[in-house]
Parts: structure tokens; C-alpha cells; sequence
């Protein structure tokens, strides 16, 4: 599962959820993140940063609740794991 950060240069939030996000998929194998700044994302759909997106769907802007992304990851992953083949 991919996880996708939007940061923006000089962005004290951006780090902070940075930090909060790598600490937090430590917990989970098969997840990884990906940080992409706002002037390279192709898609112009994300204008506030950080945005938070859970394979290319936004989850969230701003601060991350934890134990709500903890909840969406673990739904996904049962999603993912339940898919027939």
C-alpha cells in the first residue's frame, strides 16, 4: 500500500507530519511512503500541504489523526487482502 505526502518548501507542518507518518508506518510492513512536493505533482487538485493520500485518494490535509489513519490503513489492507484473484 502507498502512501503519498505533498509537502511545500519551507513547510513546518510538512516535516512535522514527515515525522509523524515514518514513525507510524514503522508499525506496518507492505506500506511505504512516498513525499512529493507540490511543484512536481503533476495533478494540480492538491493546494493545501501536507495532504495526506492513501493510493491516490486523499485522506487528509494538515495534521494527522493517527488513530484514524491507523484505522483506513488496516481497512485497506483487508480490502486488498479479500480481492479475488
Amino acid at each position: 500500500m502507498e502512501l503519498t505526502l505533498v509537502i511545500s518548501d519551507n513547510c513546518q507542518s510538512c516535516r512535522r507530519v514527515e515525522k509523524h507518518l515514518r514513525d507510524i508506518l514503522k508499525k506496518f510492513s507492505g506500506t511505504s511512503l512516498k513525499i512529493i512536493n507540490i511543484n512536481n505533482l503533476a495533478e494540480q487538485r492538491i493546494t493545501i500541504t501536507p495532504a495526506l493520500l492513501i493510493e491516490d485518494e486523499l485522506f487528509a490535509y494538515g495534521e494527522i489523526d493517527e488513530g484514524k489513519l491507523i484505522s483506513k490503513i488496516n481497512e485497506r489492507a483487508a480490502e486488498i487482502n479479500q480481492q479475488p484473484l
